[in-house]
């Protein structure tokens, strides 16, 4: 099953709600209250709303059951979101909105990408925008499609030493070891429908972008 989440109204796809409007959508904090501004009600509301006044509250409580996070908590919205449609039976989870704010939670999005436990549950998580689609690979073989409109793609070691092997790419490699400060994986392009990216060790970060 899969559920879009939306954080904010930063760096959206354009005709995002219109494309995706009648998919399940979880607002994260006021994401949840620009859900019911584009005339769509999601599921889950998820946060301790903490970004919206009184008013919007009183909006929010009287459209959706809200049981709000105490502000003082050991995980961001987001994480708290993504673990709750993990637990609802979710194994595709899109986020919308996470870029262009404060770094910080940005950085504590991409921690949730790389968390073990969702990984071993092989829930896709995708971190998505006007202009990139960010997806964490651990070990093993993965396929990647050619996507005309994320031509660009670059893979970002998170753990070093990080070995990765790519084939029918146009900067193709063989078991290349991944150095602390090294840029070799970014920018590179798919030549064929389809390419291969095989995690010998370690994990990247795989940033699909526009030109």
């Amino acid at each position: 099953m899969r559920i879009n989440l939306l954080c904010s109204r930063r760096n959206l796809p354009e005709n995002l709600f219109q494309e995706q409007g009648t998919e399940r959508w979880a607002g994260i904090d006021r994401g949840a209250l620009i859900l019911l501004e584009e005339g769509i009600k999601p599921c889950m509301a998820i946060g301790d709303f903490d970004s919206v006044s009184a008013q919007e509250r009183d909006y929010l409580e009287s459209h959706l059951a809200l049981n709000p996070h105490k502000s003082e908590k050991d995980d961001t919205d987001l994480a708290l979101g993504v673990m709750q449609a993990v637990e609802e039976g979710y194994t595709e989870i899109i986020i919308y909105g996470a870029t262009g704010g404060r770094l910080d939670h940005f950085m504590g999005v991409l921690q949730i990408l790389e968390k073990p436990e969702y990984e071993a549950k092989n829930i896709a998580i995708k971190v998505k925008d006007a202009t990139n689609v960010i997806t964490y690979l651990g070990y093993g073989e993965h396929k990647v499609k050619r996507d005309k409109a994320y031509q660009y793609i670059s893979f970002i070691p998170v753990m070093y030493p990080t070995v990765i092997s790519l084939e029918h790419f146009k900067y193709a490699l063989d078991h290349q070891q991944l150095n602390i400060g090294s840029t070799l994986t970014v920018s590179n392009e798919l030549l064929e429908p389809e390419g291969q990216v095989t995690l010998h060790y370690g994990g990247v970060l795989m940033i699909r972008s526009k030109g």
